[in-house]
């Protein structure tokens, strides 16, 4: 049985909303280890941008934690080399979002 294309790619683009866990992630056999890079990164970008809300004194939506390291271990069991998300990312992601309202 093959996955909706729609429904995959929404997994990628928002895997908080598909997963417990970034764990979880890793362990879908229903994607590729490049979409699970994807996903994870995806789920490791939101997070810096929670710390850097957090940082500036924005509260932390009740019942999102940043999980960084959770993110970093599920990089890890697919086999991605620890390597952090550059900072400009999220600045530029922070700038983007400021702009839009």
């Amino acid at each position: 049985m093959t996955q909706n294309p729609t429904a995959k790619a929404d997994k990628i683009e928002q895997p908080e909303n598909h997963y417990q866990s970034p764990t979880e992630v890793a362990k879908d056999v229903t994607l590729t280890n490049e979409e699970k890079k994807r996903a994870l990164n995806t789920w490791e970008q939101d997070a810096r941008q929670l710390l850097v809300a957090s940082d500036e004194g924005m509260p932390t939506p009740k019942g999102q934690d940043h999980r960084i390291g959770e993110v970093q271990r599920a990089k890890e069991e697919i086999g991605e080399a620890k390597q952090a998300l550059p900072l400009n990312e999220v600045s530029n992601a922070k700038v983007r979002r400021q702009h839009s309202k």
